[in-house]
């Protein structure tokens, strides 16, 4: 008789990743359903109370069904525990001292507490973190509750703050801004990113009464501020603010290019202070190990040294996630070696990552905390597999470790392809060979320079001068990334969207891991035979099903920006957002829209007229969106942005062609476009009134945009097309102006729904009363960005339906 065995996973060698697995489960779950603590609670108290009662009879009477049951109540117990952890310590939550501050939005309140970050944004301003104390509401009420406080100084009062430091109590009054949620798709969510520091409040100073200096020598706020002046006397102008970045994490004074030319080159890692700096940190703790045990008690005494000097480091970086998660890993690992223990990674690493989400539930979400154990597990499963592929000559001659860094890195940067791609839309081409070559010398570099840091205090010119290669090193490798980073083909943008490529994504790197398992080989061959099998079938769906004509009426402010998307995979941008010194809305909606969308390119671009809230993203999307033509007008306007995306449009052969009335064009079969201004006649002073009017149709359902055109406009408009006009969809000319949005046109139109673009608290005093009043007479419905953000429009070329 033969006896059928098939291998079975040894999850009891791994009890914290196990653990880990189903708390995070419970998180995800929570963050799906919103789930009442309550509820968690009682779901966790009542699988706890079944687990403890089924392991008592199955220990006294041996009952396999009851073993069963237990285990299955022993994970719907660390599930739900994980579901009612989060619900308990949710970041995104807004607590409620926060909530007070907040309902004072718009009005100033007087703070004092201690500075923690001060940092320049890339408009020039400067942000302050503040760990306030005290809250002043009124003269009279004095608020003793702690909370964490962002507070914006404008760029022009820069100067008055040049005594301010960190760890410096800081007395001032500010204006409460609101924070709100993104308006618009696929852009950056700030509230979001705040609320992960544990900042819920945002304001606008306004008055600074008294900067108390700090009189604590050995603060970590004192330490940091002594060890930047220390980076700023070893290195010069130029690189100094690399050093800060790349030894203590310190990007503050890093200007966006330097960010994106390692972002492009694939090191970017280098400069978030991670497992790659406590590694160095901990290289020579490694080696002068079994020196402790040569003494009694030498593996307290090294226990002691190391935690220590984690917490020192941990605590220079201002106790980021990052060196947080890379400390606790590597001191279970030194842990395990300074006292005989068994090292085993894949579990210590997984313990890391268990405490984390005790401290941090929210962690699960953050990109640093995907990355830093996903680019862990990734080394550990696939790492050991990969290299016993390659030869022992390579292994063991001089070259061998440089060719195994390289492997590794890209191992690392191909496994964690889907999370860069949906994270940050762009994947590096050169980061394995950068890699390879930059981290074999930064192996020497930050030891080098972390040391000097110390005796730079005390002999500040010596210690300059001993620092002086590692200061060219730095020089150079800024030249160095720079030029990588301009070579087109050195990085490539990508679109990630479906999630099916994350579970294809962890199939592979499993199968990858199991080649040596047959059994469970197989097993994972057929998981992913599956999971393409699904999505063929998708597609195939897909296929027979047709796309809707979609239209994104984006949230830009005071100006106008609305997105086509036929149902032939065509785009066409209708006016193109506001600009103003330093903002564009190019650069902060719709350029990540597209990014985030995989759009790749623009199919044409219909500008209503030259104002600067019309045409306010032009030259950012004429620099970095191939576009194949711009329609306008054909109005000359005299002003620097309208001149400079002419220029540029010139410069890379983008035919600008002005449309007049009565002219038509085809976006693609099925869906065209009739012009109805401006009229070749018209001779009006005010641009506004020689707007580019169309209306576009697809089947029985029409769209008609006005750009900003006024009455005089209308009036013409009315008298030259009165059998033409009648429309589902308007697109709210001059954003719900007064003098737009005539009871003439209105009724000649008969629009269903409408959508006006504007900004809340504007100066103009858009929507007017008066414009709401004619649009909702004839029960039309209305929808604002500045109440609403963006908009979406669906039309099946039937009916149409909304979005918000």
């Amino acid at each position: 008789m033969s006896i059928k065995r098939s291998y079975r996973f040894p999850f009891a060698a791994y009890p914290a990743l196990r653990l880990v697995l189903l708390f995070a489960a419970g998180i995800i779950i929570d963050l799906q359903i919103d789930g009442a603590e309550k509820i968690w609670g009682w779901f966790f108290g009542f699988s706890i109370v079944l687990y403890l009662l089924c392991e008592y009879i199955h220990t006294k009477f041996l009952a396999t069904s009851v073993y069963r049951a237990s285990l299955m109540f022993y994970l719907a117990a660390v599930i739900s525990f994980g579901g009612l952890w989060h619900s308990l310590f949710n970041t995104q939550d807004v607590p409620p001292q926060a909530d007070v501050i907040n309902s004072y939005r718009w009005e100033s309140l007087i703070f004092k507490g201690e500075v923690y970050q001060i940092k320049e944004t890339s408009g020039g301003n400067i942000q302050i973190n503040v760990a306030v104390d005290t809250t002043v509401i009124s003269d009279s009420l004095l608020w003793s509750v702690s909370l964490n406080l962002r507070t914006v100084v404008d760029s022009q009062e820069v100067a008055f703050l040049s005594d301010l430091g960190l760890g410096d109590r800081l007395h001032f009054a500010a204006t409460i801004y609101p924070l709100e949620a993104p308006t618009n798709p696929h852009v950056f969510n700030y509230k979001s990113y705040l609320a992960s520091q544990d900042i819920y409040i945002q304001s606008g100073l306004d008055q600074i009464y008294n900067i108390q200096k700090t009189g604590e020598v050995f603060s970590w706020n004192s330490i940091r501020r002594a060890v930047l002046a220390a980076i700023d006397h070893n290195f010069s102008h130029e690189t100094a603010p690399l050093a800060k970045a790349l030894l203590i994490g310190y990007k503050n004074e890093l200007d966006q290019k330097t960010k994106l030319a390692f972002s492009r080159s694939g090191l970017s890692h280098i400069m978030a202070v991670s497992g790659l700096h406590v590694g160095f940190i901990l290289a020579p703790f490694w080696i002068i190990i079994p020196f402790f045990w040569t003494f009694r008690y030498g593996k307290q005494v090294g226990l002691l040294l190391m935690v220590g000097l984690l917490l020192f480091y941990a605590g220079l970086t201002g106790f980021s996630a990052s060196v947080t998660r890379a400390s606790l890993t590597g001191g279970f690992i030194m842990y395990g070696r300074l006292f005989h223990k068994v090292r085993n990674s894949k579990n210590l690493t997984a313990v890391a990552a268990f405490i984390i989400l005790l401290i941090n539930p929210s962690d699960l979400l953050s990109i640093g905390f995907q990355l830093s154990f996903g680019a862990v597990y990734i080394i550990l499963l696939v790492a050991p597999i990969v290299s016993k592929l390659i030869p022992n000559w390579i292994q063991y001659r001089w070259y061998g470790t440089p060719v195994m860094a390289m492997i590794i890195s890209l191992i690392v940067q191909v496994g964690l392809f889907p999370l860069l791609g949906y994270y940050f839309g762009e994947f590096s081409l050169v980061g394995p060979l950068a890699n390879a070559m930059v981290v074999p010398l930064l192996g020497i570099v930050v030891p080098l320079a972390l040391l000097l840091l110390l005796p730079a205090m005390v002999w500040p010119v010596t210690v300059s001068l001993i620092n002086t290669p590692v200061d060219y090193f730095l020089s150079g490798l800024n030249k160095w990334v720079s030029m990588m980073a301009g070579w087109e083909w050195s990085w490539l943008q990508v679109h990630i969207e479906s999630s099916i490529l994350f579970v294809v994504w962890i199939a592979i790197i499993f199968l990858i891991a199991t080649l040596p398992i047959p059994r469970l080989r197989w097993k994972f061959v057929i998981i992913l035979l599956g999971i393409f099998c699904w999505q063929q079938a998708q597609q195939l769906v897909q296929k027979f099903q047709t796309a809707p004509l979609a239209l994104t009426v984006f949230d830009v402010g005071q100006g106008d920006a609305t997105l086509i998307a036929t149902p032939g995979g065509k785009h066409y941008l209708v006016d193109t957002g506001r600009w103003q010194p330093g903002y564009s809305s190019a650069e902060y909606v719709l350029i990540p829209y597209l990014e985030g969308e995989g759009i790749r390119k623009l199919d044409g671009i219909f500008l209503s007229h030259p104002h600067a809230d019309h045409i306010g993203g032009m030259v950012e999307l004429l620099q970095q969106v191939p576009i194949d033509t711009i329609y306008n007008s054909g109005v000359a306007y005299d002003s620097d942005l309208f001149k400079r995306y002419q220029q540029l449009a010139a410069e890379k052969n983008v035919p600008v062609i002005g449309l007049q009335a009565g002219e038509s064009l085809t976006l693609e079969p099925g869906i065209s476009l009739l012009v109805y201004g401006p009229n070749a006649e018209a001779t009006s002073s005010n641009i506004n009134n020689q707007s580019l009017i169309f209306e576009m149709i697809y089947g029985s359902t029409e769209f008609l945009f006005m750009g900003d055109a006024e009455t005089e406009q209308e009036q013409q408009l009315v008298r030259s097309f009165p059998r033409l006009l009648n429309t589902d969809f308007l697109k709210v000319g001059h954003h719900g102006s007064k003098t737009s949005s005539s009871h003439a046109l209105l009724e000649a139109a008969s629009p269903a729904i409408g959508v006006a673009s504007l900004r809340w608290r504007n100066r103009f005093g858009h929507p007017h009363k008066e414009a709401i009043r004619r649009m909702r007479r004839d029960s039309m419905e209305i929808h604002f960005t500045s109440l609403n953000g963006a908009v979406r429009v669906y039309s099946d070329g039937k009916t149409i339906h909304i979005e918000e």
